[in-house]
Formats: C-alpha cells, structure tokens, sequence
C-alpha cells in the first residue's frame, strides 16, 4: 500500500500546447497527454511525437510530470507504429505510459522495463484481485473504474500493491469505460479506440417514463473535489481531472481548484460549474447515490451560463505566480539582487550553474522606493520549478522604483534559464536507436477444419427449453448465479458446461470467488473470465480459464498475452472484422459472437430506478433512442446491461466467421422458444428472423 504520507498528486489534462501551460501555470503535479494517434481522445489536440522531447522539457523544468495515454485498443498491424510512439516518448523522457491493450502494455515492459505502467480506467479495473493481476505484468499504477464508493475504494488501497489512482473531476461515462460498444454499433466510432461519438448524450427515454427530451443514459458531471482529504488518508496516489477535450481556462480552473481543496482550502465551486456541467455536479459513486439525482444534461442555461464564465476567464490575467502554487523543489538555490540607478540585476546559482539578468534602467522613486522585504517576498515565488530557495540577498538604494511585476519578470526569466541549465545535466533517458527495431509480426490462423457451435444462456429456464437440441452444442455457458443455484440439476451437463465470471463485482468478488471454488469441486471446471481479477484466482484454483468477448482482444499480442496468462480459449471483440478474425495465433482457441442482442453498455447507475431505488423492479425494462428503436436493459445483479436493439444473427453468413474455432449463440431476453428456433436455424446455415443485424464483422469500426 502507498503511504499516506506522500502528497496526493493532481493529475490534470492537456489536450493540447495551450491546456498544457494552463495545467503547468495552475498547480499540477503531473499532466496527462495523447500522441496525435493511438488516444482515446482523438478528437483532442494531442501531440505531434516529434513535440513530446520540448513538452517534456517544459513540464520538468517547472517540476511536472508527464504521463502518455496510449490507451486504445490496437490491431496486430498498428502495434509496430504504436511502439515508435513509445520509442520517442521514453527518448523524450516522459514519466508513465498509459495503456489499455494488454498486448501493448506487454511489448513495452519487455522493451522498456524501466517505463512506469499505468493501467487505464479503460481495463475496468475495480477490485483488488484487477489491481493484484495489473502489478503482476508489471504495471506501477492501476486507474479505478469511476463507478466505485468511497468505500470500495478505501478497501483495494488497503492492500493494494500498486499505486491507485482515481477520478475527482469532469465528465462521466454511462457505461463502465472498456465496456461500452453503444457508439460503434451505431455509428462505427468505437470509445475503445478513442473515437466515441457521444451517442449516450442525445435523447434516450425510460420506456413508460413520462416527459418528454429526456436524457435517460446522461450523467452529470463529477465533482468529488471535496473528498481530496479522504482520499490522500486513504493511500491514493493520485486523482484525475477530466477533460482533453476542454479549454485551457477550463483546466485552470480545475486545476487550481482541485490544489485548493487538496490544501483543504476553499474554491469557488459554482465557477467550475459554470465553467462546464450538464445540470450541474454529482459525486454519486463515490457516495452510493445513484439514483436519478446523478442523471443530467447539457440545458441552455448551462450554455449560457459556460459562454459567461469562459469570457470572464479569458480577460484575466493569468500569471504564473498567482496560479502556480508552492510546491516542494529540491535543487538548492541561491539568489543576489542589486538595485541601483543604472539597473536592477538578478543573479541565481544552483550547484555549479549561475545566470544573470538585467531589467531597464529603475524609474525615480515618487513615493515609496522599492523595499527590500518586497524584493525577497517576489522572488521567493518558486513553486512549480526544481527549486528551493535557500538564501536571498538583496540590495536597494533609496531612490529608485522597480514594479513588483518587473521583478516577477526577472525571477521568471532568470529560473527557465538556470532550469534550462540543469536539465542539461539530467540523467540521459534510454533511446530507441540503443533498442533493435520493434516489428510486431503478421499472424494469419490457418480456417479450422470444423468450427464448433456453443450457446450461452441467461437462464436455467432457457437452457432447460433447449434441452432437445443441446447435441448439436460443444459448450454451454451459463452465468455463475444460475449455475450456483442449479447446480445438482445441472450435474449431468458437466463435460459441456462453463460457468461465466460476472463482469463486474463490487464488492462481492470474495463470494464469487467462493462459489466458484465450490462449484469446482463439484467437478464443474470450466470457467469463463470476462475481467482481468478473474484470471489468476481461477487458474490458482485449478480449473480451465476460458476469455470472455468483455476481455476486449483485438490482436494477436494481446491474444498470446492472455494465452500466458493461462486462458486457452477466448471469444474476440465484437468489434473486429470478419477480415481480421483470421489474426490471431494458431495456439489459442478462438471464437467469435454468431448470434445475440449484444451487450453495448455496462451500467451501475441503472436509468430503470426510479425514486422508491429498485423496490418493486422486475429487474428487465427499456429505453428508446430519438428514432423509436428500442434497447432492452437487463438487471444482473449490482450492475445492468443495455442491450442492442437487433441481434445479431449470422446464421445465413457463417462463413465470414470461419476463421474462427466456435461461434456462441448469445441468449439474453429470449424465451426458450425462440432459443430453440435460433440453435436450429444457426445449424443448419439460415438466419432466425427478419429483424437483425450483421452487428460490425462487414463494417468495422474507426
């Protein structure tokens, strides 16, 4: 666990050259930044690679860190392109890379051993065994899921191996980030590969909810600045300000903000709502309340009301010395002032570096002469920079008058200059020309001879209505509440059975776990992982690992990653093309989704619950989109689904998946009927109804 002891760092956003020097200039101990590709903010700014060596430069020498987020998932043809970014961003000398593909976050530790790893909020990492299997590949820094209580959250920093960080401030996502397909089903833009389009944001309505305009899948925005405190004594390393995608006041304001309450000083609240909010602030996963308090949107006042704050904003001045606030250097430094008729000159020496600046010639004193202590106080401003001042000479006459924000000036110059100084002397970083060139190598599987057919049922009812047609079905997956609840009358389909690890649990990972362990020694011993935690501890357990689509392999490395890790058999992102299924190693099982209303959204904060919470829910319900269709949510237990509005069905095109090993029928909302007419149907090559969808295998996704 991290010690409490060690100052909290405030990550902030820089989406671009201007939202940078906002987060430098306002207090940040550390910015978060994407190259122009591989980030899941494409839309931002980013930077050039070639740009990262002066960024870096920039942010050490005032005492920032940089951390890159190449946090999108990768084909196997984009991974050698993806390791020249990290190449001239480690030769650049930046202080963490951000990753979400498991393949990639691979490569580079074995590349780059010495890079600090964090893994993104993108891994949905939200328990203590995802934290303990990240510290495993070597990863430093987990980034919590921001669906967590404060609780939750307090209870994996306790033994948690790794540094945690957690989000306090700026836009929520309505699904579980890693595990949201709504934008690319819908429009091809896929949140995993940084280009979501926002679908969640438009009109969305509660079937049989009144109103009208409703933005029933909207969150409001985060403010959890409150808590800064708590987390610090919690073991936090580090929390995070959303928004690349925002303006460089808005950055400012947070940022600045977030070192205030840090301090457990206050700051103006309502201006970083005006600033940018939908119908104001929510801290409802931190605190359990996830009602329809923390659902909102962008409304015409909080346009108007951001138009107003963003223009008092830009007319004031910004100086570093306002806005930057102190911070612990730790280069000795030594400074000599002299003021007299002719100039004022400013000498500042650190180790063996010294430089020397010189102001115009001091105006005749008026009034009240330039005072010594005045002198001492302006350029003592050292926060943000690599020093700590120890002494400070100063000499003044009595005649002449220099402005506070001349002095300013020469201190601001006289640091970037030894700064500059300084870093000349800094450890050199490695350079990708030490390092062999990195090429990912081109993996084609050759089509398996026979492709195995396997079903995953929501529901003991659903598979007992099937039971006719089970011959023609390799594996039968079922999730672990079913299969815990039935498990004597489901003795008999042992050899065919896995039981499915739910995606997410908060809080409840020991019980699953437990169940698990039992249900193994009850000679059911396949087990499917569709999250990170699960691996490990089912593997330790004895019983054979199978992925989950939610596990989100999209190439070839991260395929043999998980292959190391012990899983022998992995359903591929539904995202991939038909074309790229063939992709992958020969050594590992793989499948793909054939038919199902997919999973598009991951969802704690339920739209269905209303004001009396989930009494009276019959745990299944609905929203429709601005053009009627209508998506099915189903309630797991802690967490739901949303649902798409077609299944797919590629029961008439089963070719297009040939490269894969197995196809699974993926049963959610159906009766065991229409279970029955889709085995059927899917087994002898024909589709099972007129409504549906060829899902994103002729597609793909940007």
């Amino acid at each position: 666990m991290r010690s409490s002891s060690v100052a909290l760092e405030i990550l902030a956003p820089a989406g671009g050259p201007q939202q940078l020097r906002a987060a430098v200039r306002s207090g940040a101990d550390a910015v978060y930044l994407g190259a122009t590709s591989f980030s899941a903010r494409s839309g931002a700014q980013n930077f050039a690679p070639d740009a990262l060596p002066e960024v870096v430069r920039y942010c050490h020498q005032n005492g920032v860190r940089v951390h890159l987020a190449l946090n999108t998932l990768l084909r196997q043809d984009e991974l050698t392109a993806a390791m020249a970014v990290v190449d001239t961003a480690v030769a650049a000398g930046i202080d963490a890379l951000i990753a979400q593909d498991l393949g990639l976050a691979q490569a580079v530790h074995q590349r780059h051993p010495q890079l600090p790893l964090h893994g993104s909020t993108q891994m949905s990492i939200h328990s203590l065994q995802g934290v303990r299997m990240l510290q495993s590949l070597g990863f430093t820094r987990a980034i919590l899921a921001r669906e967590l209580t404060l609780a939750e959250i307090g209870d994996i920093c306790r033994q948690s191996p790794t540094e945690i960080e957690v989000f306090v401030h700026g836009a929520l996502c309505m699904s579980v980030s890693g595990q949201c397909l709504l934008s690319a089903v819908i429009g091809g833009r896929s949140g995993n590969r940084g280009r979501c389009a926002g679908t969640c944001r438009l009109p969305w309505q509660v079937c049989g909810r009144g109103g009208h305009d409703r933005h029933d899948l909207s969150l409001k925005d985060l403010c959890a600045l409150d808590y800064l405190p708590q987390l610090a004594e919690m073991g936090v390393a580090s929390v995070k300000i959303e928004g690349r995608l925002k303006r460089p006041e808005y950055v400012a304001s947070t940022t600045y903000a977030a070192h205030c309450a840090r301090a457990g000083k206050p700051y103006d609240r309502q201006r970083l709502q005006d600033l940018f909010s939908r119908s104001g602030f929510t801290d409802g996963f931190l605190t359990g309340h996830t009602g329809q308090e923390m659902f909102g949107w962008r409304r015409e006042d909080d346009a108007r009301n951001t138009a107003q704050a963003l223009q008092q904003a830009m007319q004031e001045v910004v100086r570093p010395d306002d806005m930057r606030p102190a911070a612990g250097g730790d280069k000795p430094l030594y400074m000599q002032f002299l003021l007299d008729g002719e100039a004022a000159v400013l000498t500042a020496r650190s180790g063996d570096k010294e430089v020397c600046c010189r102001s115009e010639r001091p105006q005749l004193a008026t009034g009240r002469p330039t005072a010594a202590e005045a002198v001492k106080k302006a350029l003592g401003k050292t926060g943000g920079t690599p020093f700590v001042l120890r002494d400070c000479r100063v000499e003044v006459d009595e005649l002449h008058f220099l402005p506070v924000s001349a002095i300013n000036g020469l201190r601001r110059q006289a640091l970037k200059q030894l700064g500059a100084l300084c870093s000349e002397d800094a450890p050199a970083t490695a350079s990708s020309a030490d390092l062999p060139p990195f090429a990912a190598p081109a993996i084609r599987r050759p089509v398996p001879a026979e492709q195995g057919l396997r079903a995953r049922f929501e529901t003991v009812a659903q598979l007992g209505g099937c039971r006719e047609v089970l011959g023609a079905l390799e594996r039968i997956y079922l999730p672990l509440g079913q299969l815990w609840a039935h498990a004597d009358d489901l003795a008999p389909l042992k050899d065919k059975l896995v039981c499915e690890m739910p995606r997410m649990l908060f809080g409840g990972e020991a019980q699953a776990l437990e169940r698990a362990r039992a249900l193994w020694e009850r000679g059911f011993t396949r087990f499917e992982a569709n999250n990170l935690a699960h691996i490990g501890p089912l593997r330790e357990m004895g019983g054979t690992v199978l992925g989950g689509a939610p596990l989100n392999t999209f190439s070839a490395q991260t395929a043999l990653c998980y292959r190391q890790l012990g899983v022998g058999e992995i359903t591929l992102s539904p995202e991939l093309r038909q074309q790229q299924l063939g992709d992958f190693p020969r050594e590992i099982v793989c499948g793909a989704i054939g038919y199902g209303y997919l999973p598009v959204m991951v969802l704690r904060a339920c739209p269905l619950r209303g004001k009396k919470g989930c009494a009276g829910c019959d745990r299944r319900g609905a929203l429709t989109d601005r053009t009627g269709k209508r998506f099915a949510v189903l309630c797991q237990g802690g967490y739901s689904y949303l649902l798409n509005a077609l299944p797919i069905d590629m029961g008439d095109r089963r070719q297009a998946l040939r490269a894969c090993d197995y196809t699974v029928l993926y049963f959610t909302v159906e009766d065991p009927a229409a279970c029955r007419r889709v085995i059927d149907c899917y087994s002898a090559g024909q589709r099972s109804g007129e409504a549906f969808t060829r899902g994103l295998y002729l597609r793909g996704v940007l």
